[in-house]
């Protein structure tokens, strides 16, 4: 089996950390390997896979289930009109990204003064640890095909990106039902998520973004802790049944490995289902003003940039109270 991520495979959020790295990079994600097995893994690839549901042409995937009526139930969540950064600042240094893929750091940019103007040329580094990104439904393959049975091969190079299944399928921007799980320092299973919807009440249903935060540590990820905390695998089959409409966390989603299988999240997520990702969004100030509202639902609007054939791009999504 084999997974690739578009445009270069040491782009993918985790194989920094993993792919790219040696080997007590992989004994740290070994340590943390989930209890799913490849074998169910590769059974929910085909039972439970969107290709076709929309078409053999659709390249929007779970968006599709964003309807004018769920926009609606979001935007009745907006009480005091409080709205909350869910990205982290883009800065010239590396930031906290381990090996960031750009060697000057996540953002470089040039000034150029002229008159009473100052023009700048940016380049950013999305990809990877550090900032927080949209993960188009191109960025990753799995055994050669993207969402919907797209050929990677015909569709992604690296001369003109993708073809097909780029960042401009969500041009429209996403306005949605925004849940938070604030479950610091845990690895996801459906037990905690059946506990966690009797506490609050919420049940979370077709068309919601799912956010989770994980209380992300320190500026330098420790290899070892790869998968400590995030998605566990078992709850591939939650996702598919309550229809989620986009996938997000504090990290790059991953809540253990699959032998043989590193992102296994990633690659379900995008690949069988059509389902974009925010990765590494910043979510304290989020889980401070749910507390203060006594809810974890709120609107959320993400408005990816509109990068033709490109493979994602930088966010800012913003819930609103």
């Amino acid at each position: 089996m084999k997974t690739t991520h578009a445009l270069a495979a040491c782009l993918a959020v985790v194989l920094l950390w993993v792919g790219c790295g040696g080997d007590s990079q992989e004994a740290g994600a070994q340590a943390n390997l989930s209890e799913v097995t490849k074998e169910q893994f590769d059974e929910w690839m085909t039972e439970l896979s969107n290709w076709g549901r929309w078409g053999p042409d659709d390249e929007r995937g779970v968006l599709n289930l964003i309807t004018a009526e769920k926009a609606a139930q979001a935007a009745a969540l907006v009480e005091t009109g409080e709205t909350v950064s869910l990205a982290h600042p883009i800065r010239r240094e590396p930031g906290d990204a381990a090996r960031p893929i750009n060697t000057n750091g996540a953002l470089t940019n040039r000034f150029l003064v002229q008159g009473d103007f100052l023009f700048e040329r940016q380049e950013i580094a999305y990809h990877g640890l550090a900032l927080s990104h949209f993960d188009a439904l191109c960025h990753v393959s799995h055994e050669g095909k993207l969402y919907n049975g797209f050929d990677f091969a015909e569709v992604v190079t690296e001369d003109g990106g993708c073809e097909k299944l780029s960042v401009t399928s969500a041009e429209g921007g996403i306005v949605t039902r925004g849940v938070l799980l604030d479950l610091p320092e845990t690895r996801v299973t459906p037990a905690h998520i059946e506990a966690w919807e009797a506490e609050t009440g919420i049940t979370i249903s077709s068309g919601d973004a799912l956010l989770l935060r994980t209380k992300r540590p320190g500026v330098e990820p420790d290899p070892a802790d790869f998968g400590a905390a995030g998605y566990d695998p078992a709850l591939i089959p939650f996702f598919r049944e309550r229809d989620i409409a986009l996938l997000g966390a504090d990290i790059p989603q991953e809540g253990g490995a699959i032998p043989g299988l590193f992102i296994p999240i990633h690659t379900f997520t995008i690949v069988a289902l059509g389902m974009n990702l925010l990765d590494n969004l910043a979510l304290h100030e989020l889980a401070d003003a749910a507390q203060r509202h006594d809810r974890y639902e709120f609107m959320l609007t993400v408005e990816p940039l509109r990068v033709e054939r490109g493979a994602g791009s930088p966010v800012n999504p913003v819930a609103i109270f």
